[in-house]
């Protein structure tokens, strides 16, 4: 192979990655690290941070803190990202054996952000609670098909995966 024809072949397999990169769904393309009440996402080497303080999003999930983040689904779509996160915590600090002190506190939030990530809009459910009897979770979070459901004593959610702005209902 020539010099020229393998210079044409390393371009054509750089411009093959990148367009690959840029046409993966959102979700593929994100890694997700949280530290504290802050999740961060890593996209194509450019970091996101959306924090739990931003619009109250403090009061979008139960638990003390977060001690695992789930990305269940992100999309774009209508100049908006949309995401589902299931976040999980314990009940209170420290741990101990009195009321609560071993439970955890599940729950799924949805997000409206801007293109620069800015939170627009956010909606939690508490599916799992050790605190809130009607939320005890019957059925978890689990995808069939494109709709992602989950049921409480108290409630049903559904999100659909082709209707992110409809957020979880």
């Amino acid at each position: 192979m020539s010099r020229r024809g393998l210079v044409l072949g390393v371009m054509l397999l750089a411009g093959i990655a990148l367009a690959q990169s840029t046409t993966a769904p959102l979700g593929a393309r994100l890694k997700l690290k949280w530290q504290g009440d802050t999740v961060r996402f890593t996209e194509s080497g450019q970091g996101h941070e959306v924090s739990i303080h931003e619009v109250s999003m403090k009061d979008q999930f139960a638990a003390v803190r977060l001690d695992t983040v789930v990305l269940q689904s992100a999309k774009e779509a209508n100049g908006s990202i949309y995401l589902l996160l299931d976040v999980t915590g314990p009940s209170k600090l420290p741990r101990d054996s009195h009321q609560c002190g071993g439970g955890n506190e599940s729950n799924l939030i949805w997000l409206k952000l801007d293109k620069d990530w800015k939170t627009q809009d956010a909606k939690s459910f508490l599916y799992d609670s050790c605190w809130t009897d009607g939320a005890a979770v019957i059925d978890p979070p689990r995808w069939k098909g494109d709709t992602l459901q989950a049921s409480t004593l108290d409630k049903v959610v559904t999100y659909t995966y082709k209707h992110p702005e409809a957020g979880s209902k």
